[in-house]
């Protein structure tokens, strides 16, 4: 993972790998956030869970952020609450507005992120009440 390799450090002076899903109601993004969480901690690593809900239909998809880290000499990292835009090492979304979303919101970055998107649409409530032809232009969200 390329923020991993680039030598980031936690508070705790260890290596430090920070995800975030972004998954609508339903999709498991709770699920998969809690799977990563168990996964870090069954290696030995601190690991961190947070979530920042969204509205999907509106304000877009609710945020699950992991922070991890191996833990070093019993000192415990203090991990952020939500993530930072520039900083995020990997971004999973499972629509591909929301993957666009989290492009605008600075949350992948070429230097830093390794996006993993589904091509999956979900209309907003705006594009399906339209009469004819409502689907906003994904070329707009995915630049």
């Amino acid at each position: 993972m390329s923020g991993a390799a680039s030598g980031r450090k936690n508070s705790a002076g260890g290596q430090r790998i920070s995800i975030a899903i972004l998954a609508m109601g339903g999709q498991g993004g709770g699920v998969l956030a809690d799977w990563v969480v168990a996964l870090a901690e069954a290696q030995g690593w601190a690991a961190q869970s947070t979530s920042v809900p969204g509205v999907a239909q509106r304000t877009g998809a609710t945020i699950y952020y992991i922070e991890m880290a191996p833990i070093k000499m019993g000192a415990q990292p203090v991990f952020a609450l939500m993530p930072t835009p520039g900083d995020v090492d990997v971004v999973m979304a499972s629509e591909l507005m929301e993957a666009g979303r989290s492009v605008l919101r600075g949350l992948v970055t070429p230097e830093q992120t390794t996006l993993i998107a589904s091509t999956h649409r979900a209309f907003a409530v705006a594009e399906k009440e339209n009469p004819g032809d409502g689907v906003g232009d994904p070329e707009l969200a995915m630049p």
